[in-house]
C-alpha cells in the first residue's frame, strides 16, 4: 500500500469545494458567513502548508459561527477530518467526514477520503463500500479507483485490485503513484515483467518516488535480475537511508549478485539497527555459506535465528552451511529436521537431497529432489540436481493447452500460473504471464541470429478483456536459451493496435500501443576495438593458439 506519497501535481487538480469558495472575493460589508468564509481560507491554508493543529484550531472556530450555509458546513468538516488524519487521530476523523456525509450526501471526495480512514483502520470491507460510493457518484473518479484497488489488495482480491487500478491508469495516465498501483498489482499475481514495465512508466514520470524503486528492485529480485535489484534499493536508500526493510532487500540483491561483502556490510547494520531481526541473521547466515571460508560464522547465525524462531528454513540453511563445512551427518540431522518442521516445503526436500547426494546415497537424493518438484514445480535447482545426475526430470504436471507449436506446450501448473514447456529444451521453464481472461496459446516460436543468437521469441494469445477479437491481448515472452530464462514479456498487440518493436544489435526497444517504450538488453554489447588495438590482437592470438586456449485534500492516492 502506497503511503505518505506525494504528488503536488494531482494536489492540485483534486482540491475539493472549499479551495474554490474560500479563495471567492469578500464583500466590503463582511457578514457572518463572510468570516466563517475567511477562516475556511485561513485553515486551507494552514493545510496547504502542513500545520494540521493550527488548520483544526481555525476550522474549529469557523464551525462554531451561528447559521453556516450547509455546503460550507460539511466542506469544514471534511477539511477537519483530513487534518485529523495527517495526525494519526483517525477514528475522530472518521467522525468529521460522518458529520460532513450526513449534511452533504453526494461528495464523492469525502466518501473517498472516509474509505482511505477505514482502510487505515484495518477496515478493507467498509472501505470498498465507501470507494464504490464514490465511484457510483463520480464514474471517472480515478483516485478512488486507486484507493478501491488498495482495498482489494489488503483483502487478498489481486485480480479485482488489478480491474482497479487498470482503471485507474486509464483515466489518471500520467500519474506516477497509480502506475505504482498497478504494478504492485501485476507482481502479486506474478506478473513481475509487467510491474517492472509500470514501474519504470513511474519512475520516469517522478524520479523521486521511492516506493516504485522499491517495487521494481522486489520485482528485478523475483525474476533474479539482481544487479537491477540493488540499483534500484540504492535508490531507495538514498530517500530512506537506513531503513531496515531496505538494508535487507539490497542485502538479498547484493548475495544474488555475489558481492558478498556488499551484502554483509548491509546486514552488519541491520542487526545493529535491529538486533533480534530473525531475516537478518538468515540472510547474513546465507551471504557467509556462500563466501570464503565462512562457514563456521554462517552456522553461529544460523544457530542465532533458530534460537529465536525455529523455522524449516533456518535449519535447511544450517544444513547447507554444515554441508559446506563438510560435516554431512550434522547436516542430515538439520535437513530432517527442516522437513518434520514443513513437510510440503521444497527448499527443505530439496536441501535433504544435497545432503543424501553428498553422503552417496543417490536414489534417497533423487527421492528428494522429485518431491522439491512435486512441492515446487518452479524449483530451477531442484531440476539441474535431477540433471546433474542425469536423471530424468519429471515432466509438468498438467493437462497441455492445445496443441504443440514448434515443440511448445503451455501447462498450467498452478491456478492462473502457466509454465511453457518444450522437450528439446528441457532445462527452459517459460513462465507465462496473462493479462486478461481466458487461457494462453501458443501462436509462434521464432529464434534470433547474428549477436542475439540463442534468444528467442514465444509468441502467445495472453488473454482479453471483453468479448470479440479486437479486444485480443498477444504479448511475447523474450527466452534466453543460454540463461535457461525468461528476460522480459513484452507487448506485441492489443486488438488491432499493434507494438512497434524496433531492433538494435544486442537489444530491443517495445513500445507498446499506448507509446510507451521499455528496453530489454539482450545480450552485453561487444567492446569496440580500435584499428591500434586490432595491429596488436592478430599476434596475440596466433600465441594463444599456439600455447593451448583459455476535499481540499482529497488525500489524491494512497
Amino acid at each position: 500500500m502506497l503511503r505518505g506519497l506525494t504528488c503536488k501535481a494531482l494536489g492540485t487538480a483534486c482540491l475539493a469545494g472549499l479551495l474554490a469558495l474560500a479563495l471567492c472575493p469578500v464583500p466590503q460589508a463582511v457578514a457572518k458567513e463572510d468570516v466563517t468564509l475567511l477562516r475556511a481560507r485561513e485553515g486551507a491554508a494552514a493545510l496547504l502548508r502542513g500545520q494540521y493543529e493550527k488548520a483544526i484550531g481555525i476550522l474549529d472556530r469557523a464551525l462554531s459561527e451561528p447559521e453556516i450555509a450547509d455546503f460550507v458546513k460539511a466542506s469544514i468538516y471534511s477539511d477537519r477530518g483530513i487534518a485529523k488524519w495527517r495526525l494519526k487521530r483517525t477514528k475522530e476523523a472518521i467522525d468529521d467526514f460522518n458529520q460532513s456525509i450526513a449534511i452533504s450526501p453526494e461528495n464523492a471526495t469525502v466518501y473517498n477520503n472516509r474509505g482511505n480512514a477505514l482502510l487505515d483502520l484495518g477496515h478493507p470491507e467498509e472501505a470498498v463500500k465507501d470507494f464504490d460510493r464514490a465511484i457510483a457518484l463520480s464514474p471517472n473518479y480515478g483516485v478512488a479507483y486507486n484507493n478501491r484497488g488498495n482495498a482489494h489488495e489488503a483483502l487478498g482480491e489481486h485480480d479485482a485490485a488489478f480491474q482497479d487500478f487498470r482503471k485507474a491508469v486509464e483515466l489518471m495516465p500520467n500519474s506516477a503513484v497509480v502506475l505504482n498501483g498497478r504494478g504492485k498489482s501485476h507482481a502479486e499475481l506474478k506478473r513481475y515483467h509487467a510491474g517492472i514495465r509500470d514501474y519504470s512508466r513511474a519512475l520516469q514520470l517522478d524520479p523521486r518516488c521511492a516506493p516504485c524503486y522499491t517495487n521494481r528492485g522486489e520485482a528485478y529480485l523475483a525474476i533474479g535480475k539482481y544487479k537491477e535489484a540493488a540499483a534500484d534499493f540504492s535508490q531507495s536508500l538514498s530517500i530512506k537511508p537506513d531503513n531496515p526493510d531496505l538494508l535487507l532487500s539490497r542485502a538479498k540483491a547484493y548475495n544474488g549478485a555475489n558481492n558478498y561483502r556488499a551484502a554483509e556490510t548491509d546486514l552488519d547494520k541491520l542487526i545493529e539497527l535491529e538486533p533480534d531481526r530473525v531475516a537478518a541473521y538468515m540472510e547474513r547466515g546465507k551471504v557467509r555459506t556462500a563466501s570464503y571460508r565462512k562457514e563456521e560464522d554462517a552456522i553461529e547465525d544460523l544457530t542465532h535465528a533458530i534460537a529465536l524462531a525455529p523455522t524449516a528454513e533456518a535449519y535447511a540453511l544450517r544444513a547447507e552451511a554444515k554441508l559446506k563445512a563438510e560435516r554431512p551427518n550434522q547436516a542430515l540431522t538439520d535437513a530432517l529436521e527442516a522437513v518434520s518442521l514443513a513437510p510440503d516445503d521444497a527448499f527443505a526436500s530439496r536441501m535433504r537431497g544435497d545432503v543424501y547426494r553428498a553422503l552417496e546415497r543417490d536414489n534417497d537424493a533423487i527421492d528428494a529432489y522429485r518431491a522439491a518438484l512435486k512441492h515446487d514445480p518452479f524449483d530451477e535447482d531442484a531440476r539441474e540436481a535431477l540433471l546433474a545426475m542425469d536423471q530424468e526430470v519429471p515432466p509438468a504436471e498438467g493437462t497441455p493447452l492445445g496443441p504443440p507449436v514448434s515443440g511448445w506446450v503451455i501447462k498450467e501448473l498452478e491456478p492462473s500460473r502457466y509454465v511453457a514447456v518444450n522437450d528439446e529444451y528441457p532445462a527452459v521453464r517459460a513462465e507465462i504471464e496473462m493479462f486478461g481472461s481466458g487461457k494462453p496459446k501458443i501462436l509462434q516460436w521464432s529464434l534470433l541470429e547474428s549477436g542475439l543468437k540463442g534468444i528467442g521469441l514465444l509468441r502467445y494469445y495472453a488473454g482479453s478483456f471483453s468479448s470479440g477479437s479486437d479486444s485480443d491481448l498477444v504479448y511475447v515472452a523474450i527466452v534466453d536459451l543460454w540463461a535457461k530464462k525468461v528476460v522480459a514479456v513484452e507487448p506485441y498487440s492489443w486488438g488491432s493496435n499493434s507494438a512497434d518493436w524496433t531492433w538494435a544489435p544486442y537489444s530491443v526497444a517495445v513500445t507498446d500501443p499506448a507509446g510507451n517504450t521499455n528496453e530489454v538488453q539482450l545480450r552485453r554489447p561487444r567492446p569496440a576495438v580500435s584499428q591500434t588495438a586490432r595491429e596488436y590482437e592478430r599476434p596475440r592470438q596466433r600465441r594463444r593458439r599456439s600455447g593451448g586456449g583459455g476535499g481540499l485534500f482529497d488525500w489524491l492516492l494512497r
